[in-house]
């Protein structure tokens, strides 16, 4: 009998590395069931890539969440970054200790990294073990622990072209928690603008679109549906005073899903995976980077050129009269209802990682 594959994946801290990595997951599961003997996933204590393996196992038994210590580099000057910094040596120093545990007691075949500072000593310890290693980056400009990575990987799988050396391009790795079961309609004839900022950051977001309501009469001709994330809670009584506001706490994937089919426009940050969720359901996009990284522009700018998108920067001075004038122009904006194989599209670049990835025995 042929043996199966062991499967370490290093990544997580935000929803870019995490959710990623828990579609790989499914998707071998899924579809190649009788290759893969263990899934393991190594990332931080009380993280979201804890909370996802946790619920992935109430469905999977062979999936294992291997707690590891890492640390993060901060570039800042003055004692306190310095200090930090040593000390975050320290636990990195720990953690590729803990990865070679793991590696060797697990019997790992291949380690594939998503990014996230969680994932660099796995990647050091695969390289000592001289075990395999699969890298992929979802950016337009590939992370630092990926470019690490990337020098010692195998294969390295990117979404764009360009971002790591002999890059293979294969998109988002999206997940199919995101198709509806069913074909959705809105509720109303009125254009419908989903509004998901994040919950870290996103507050001038939110803050900006209650004052437009408040002050901008038109805008009660559209339909808002407004993710706000556990840190914005403050905000909820106010945009539920308005009757065209409808608010979502949080939402799961399969949430996410039926409120792309049904928006129109989308009020967003320029996180890579999102960009491409939104894309993938014809959603014209108001891309919003978070100001304090250069990674979420460059996304915005491709989307920009490539697909039409819109660009605000949140820093700019006008920032809330450019929001409200696009709002405005795009009052009566509905996207394009064409039939799409979603499941298709999703499955084209998880297959071929995994016809790469099982070859690696």
């Amino acid at each position: 009998m042929k043996k199966k594959i062991n499967i370490l994946r290093a990544g997580g801290g935000t929803g870019g590395h995490t959710f990623p990595i828990k579609s790989m997951i499914q998707y071998l599961d899924k579809y190649h069931k009788e290759q893969v003997g263990d899934h393991f996933w190594a990332g931080s204590r009380r993280s979201l890539e804890e909370k996802t393996v946790s619920d992935l196992q109430k469905q999977m038994k062979n999936l294992t969440f291997l707690p590891l210590l890492s640390g993060k580099w901060r570039r800042e000057k003055g004692l306190e970054a310095f200090l930090k910094n040593i000390w975050d040596l320290f636990k990195f120093t720990i953690g590729i200790l803990q990865s070679l545990v793991y590696l060797l007691r697990f019997r790992i075949d291949v380690v594939f990294c998503k990014g996230g500072y969680v994932a660099l000593p796995v990647v050091v310890a695969a390289w000592i073990l001289r075990k395999k290693i699969l890298v992929h980056e979802s950016d337009t400009r590939a992370g630092l622990v990926n470019r690490i990575a990337s020098n010692f990987s195998s294969h390295n799988f990117v979404a764009f072209p360009e971002v790591l050396k002999d890059g293979i391009i294969v998109g988002q790795i999206l997940s199919e928690d995101l198709i509806p079961e069913k074909k959705l309609v809105k509720k109303t004839e009125n254009t419908q603008v989903l509004v998901m900022g994040g919950s870290q950051g996103a507050k001038t977001i939110y803050e900006s679109l209650l004052t437009l309501l408040n002050t901008e009469e038109k805008l009660r001709e559209l339909n808002f549906v407004v993710v706000l994330g556990q840190l914005n809670q403050d905000l909820k009584a106010q945009f539920l005073s308005f009757q065209n506001v409808e608010v979502k706490d949080f939402c799961t994937q399969k949430e996410i899903g039926m409120l792309y089919e049904t928006s129109d426009l989308v009020i967003t940050r320029a996180g890579t995976t999102s960009l491409a969720e939104q894309d993938l359901f014809g959603i014209k996009m108001i891309m919003i980077p978070i100001p304090w990284t250069h990674d979420q522009k460059n996304n915005a700018l491709w989307y920009v050129e490539q697909k039409k998108g819109i660009l605000i920067d949140q820093e700019d001075p006008d920032f809330m009269e450019k929001l409200k004038t696009i709002l405005i122009e795009h009052i009566d904006w509905h996207k394009d209802l064409k039939i799409v194989d979603h499941l298709g599209i999703i499955s084209q670049g998880k297959e071929k990682i995994s016809k790469i990835l099982l070859e690696l025995k």
